[in-house]
């Protein structure tokens, strides 16, 4: 599906020849993390389904056992991701203890670390879109992830998929005192980054907290990703007040609006021509200091990529983001933000 231009909030989007000007102007994008830049849902339903068949051809379920049991770990977990009174192993081996029928129950142990095998090769990147932040660093933008959610769950997706390497900024909202659409999370991606809002992009899946507090921040652009792009998505925007000023069928197409990036040569390298036409990473390996529980924006990043040997500039990167890893933002408040009571949160289970 085409992108569309869309009205903004109570006004009408500019002339195209001011939308253009305005997209000159940007020197930031801002990425939501699920079902944006990595495709949590539909990923976790195909790792479900593809569990289901591992639970019949290798623990003997039933159809309709493995089935059930999959099904109702997938609702329970979709609900409540993390536990803060616990570690994510233990929450996430107690809800597939609760999902299993009786006479399998003691697989539950044995049954949690497939599924999370399974889960990340499902919410891996798609190759095409880590091409479209390696460009957009290439052509000297900066880059924040920003996401609401439980800390340790949402680190742990930036570890496993390797998703850090790419960003100046990492911000999850429960290190922090404001979620999404709370202005002032993207208030200290800015401060960080050193650029005003109206120099920054927005983009993301939910109009309830990307567009809407994209807009509350004055940022100068909203980009939204619905998860579907059926007409119940267009008919969604009617009743919103903070409407998107451009509504995408793909990440992909922010080509388009941002020439700069057409223009920009990834050098080959052996490695990335291994990889191509897989899910890549930055730098071809596992980050496992990526996991850190409080937010974490790396100085400099943005400089360290120039127009030749990408790879190693790569992986110098990574060395010396690892050397910031723990140490927080000069924009955020020194203190421990992590937030017990925000959505998603399930201390009342155990």
């Amino acid at each position: 599906m085409a992108a569309s231009k869309l009205h903004c909030g109570k006004q009408l989007t500019a002339t195209h020849s001011h939308f253009d000007a305005t997209c000159a102007k940007i020197r930031a994008f801002y990425f939501d993390l699920d079902n944006t830049l990595i495709p949590t849902r539909a990923g976790d339903s195909k790792a479900i389904r593809k569990l289901a068949d591992v639970l019949e051809s290798q623990y003997q379920f039933s159809k309709d056992d493995a089935t059930q049991a999959t099904q109702n770990f997938l609702k329970a977990f979709r609900r409540c991701p993390d536990n803060s009174q616990t570690s994510l192993d233990s929450w996430r081996t107690h809800l597939w203890r609760e999902s299993l029928p009786a006479r399998h129950k003691h697989l539950a142990e044995q049954i949690y670390p497939k599924w999370l095998k399974l889960r990340y090769r499902y919410l891996a990147v798609p190759a095409d879109y880590v091409q479209l932040l390696l460009r957009m660093r290439q052509a000297g933008y900066a880059l924040a992830l920003i996401t609401n959610g439980p800390s340790n769950a949402q680190w742990e997706k930036v570890a496993e998929l390797n998703v850090r390497g790419y960003f100046d900024c990492v911000l999850v909202s429960s290190d922090l005192p404001w979620e999404k659409p709370h202005p002032e999370i993207f208030y200290a991606a800015c401060n960080f980054l050193n650029v005003k809002p109206q120099e920054c992009v927005m983009i993301g899946d939910k109009l309830e907290t990307d567009i809407k507090g994209g807009h509350l921040a004055q940022l100068g652009l909203t980009f939204w990703t619905p998860l579907s792009n059926s007409s119940s998505a267009a008919q969604s925007l009617l009743d919103v007040e903070y409407k998107p000023h451009v509504k995408l069928g793909s990440l992909l197409e922010m080509y388009k609006y941002f020439p700069r990036l057409n223009a920009v040569a990834l050098p080959e390298t052996p490695s990335t021509s291994r990889r191509r036409g897989s899910h890549m990473s930055p730098t071809g390996q596992g980050s496992g200091s990526g996991s850190s529980s409080s937010a974490s924006c790396v100085p400099g990043a943005g400089h360290a990529y120039h127009h030749h040997h990408q790879h190693q500039q790569l992986q110098q990167h990574h060395h010396h983001q690892r050397q910031w890893l723990y140490r927080r933002g000069v924009s955020l408040p020194a203190m421990d933000c992590s937030n017990s009571e925000a959505e998603n949160s399930c201390d009342s289970f155990l």
